[in-house]
């Protein structure tokens, strides 16, 4: 384990409400629960956009959940399939689609398809016909020996992986939910790094959060980290009572008081 961090979750400080303008969080088991959106968690997310709070997700999830998210969902950009896209409000209101510049989509596609071959037969997400870039396996339903095995594939194939809650997410392209942020954040988002950083506060669940656990000094971890603690090389700030959802919905609270 590296860097300090994991104390529990109390509440923010004065100065902290003042100074945190931008929520920038993962999806999957931090927002939601069980693949349920719960009613006291998109309460909470519109009262902080109420608040003047910009809202930013960040998810190894599909393009296609992110356009919804975007659509119906109280927030501002949407970086989704671990850093490959964003998709946000245009000047007219339209929604736009922005590709990370580290993709070559046509290199990519074809390492996609032989990957997606040589690991024909292992479960793949229910929503990976959404996906673009990314390919999700279900890790619930691999046991131990074929995860290892699909990691192992991974390498020999140069695929950047990630593990989630409930996936392994493999892509192709030299990016992460870090490299991510760090783009889309200073670029179309039009933030400078020294100011997003100061102002932001990072909420995620799982291993795949890590990258931004290190990026984001304020950062909070739902319940889930902790029962899983000496897994992580880097932990959260902080870590919440609650599990997913419900921890969500602790922060945000506290936000508002």
């Amino acid at each position: 384990m590296k860097g300090n961090g994991g104390f529990p979750f109390v509440g923010f400080t004065e100065e902290d409400r003042e100074r945190i303008e931008i929520v920038v969080s993962d999806v999957d088991d931090t927002i939601t629960r069980n693949g349920k959106l719960y009613p006291e968690v998109l309460e909470a997310m519109w009262r902080l956009k109420a608040s003047g709070r910009t809202i930013v997700l960040v998810t190894g999830g599909s393009m296609g959940w992110a356009d919804a998210y975007l659509r119906q969902w109280p927030v501002d950009a949407v970086i989704a399939e671990s850093g490959a896209v964003m998709i946000c409000h245009g000047q007219d209101g339209d929604v736009v689609h922005l590709l990370n510049p580290a993709i070559n989509e046509e290199a990519v596609f074809q390492k996609r398809r032989a990957l997606l071959e040589k690991t024909e037969g292992l479960p793949l997400s229910s929503d990976q016909r959404a996906r673009v870039f990314d390919i999700a396996y279900e890790k619930g339903k691999m046991n131990d020996l074929e995860i290892k095995a699909l990691k192992s594939t991974l390498a020999l194939y140069g695929a950047t992986w990630a593990e989630s809650s409930i996936h392994i997410n493999a892509w192709f392209g030299s990016y992460d939910k870090e490299k991510a942020v760090e783009y889309f954040f200073q670029g179309p988002l039009g933030y400078k790094s020294s100011y997003y950083l100061e102002h932001s506060l990072y909420l995620g669940d799982s291993f795949n959060d890590q990258p931004l656990f290190r990026h984001i000094p304020t950062s909070v971890g739902m319940h889930t980290v902790e029962e899983r603690r000496e897994e992580f090389e880097t932990l959260p700030t902080y870590i919440t009572k609650g599990g997913p959802g419900e921890g969500w919905c602790e922060v945000a609270k506290a936000l508002l008081e």
